[in-house]
């Protein structure tokens, strides 16, 4: 939950390349969390790929997939939910 918490926080405020220079303090303070909370969540979201993090910079991270494992999709397949999105792109299934 906190790394999603975080990833939305980071996609909402990030600019056209995903770039975001919120301070730790204003992060914590928008989600509620503690300073062990988001460095948890931070250190997830980097080890699955989906952060880059340089203090004091974010980067939302593409999630680009090769061509040849994206299978073909209709126009009209089942759209998915944000929270199925960030449960795959963290390995999980829906």
């Amino acid at each position: 939950m906190r790394q999603r918490r975080c990833i939305c926080f980071l996609v909402t405020v990030g600019d056209a390349r995903g770039l975001s220079y919120y301070a730790d303090d204003t992060i914590m303070k928008h989600l509620s969390m503690d300073d062990i909370t988001l460095e948890g969540a931070r250190q997830n979201l980097i080890r699955i790929g989906l952060i880059a993090w340089q203090k004091p910079l974010y980067q939302v991270l593409a999630l680009d997939v090769a061509e040849k494992e994206a299978g073909p999709r209709s126009v009209m397949d089942k759209p998915l939910s944000l929270g199925d999105i960030l449960q795959r792109a963290m390995g999980g299934t829906t």
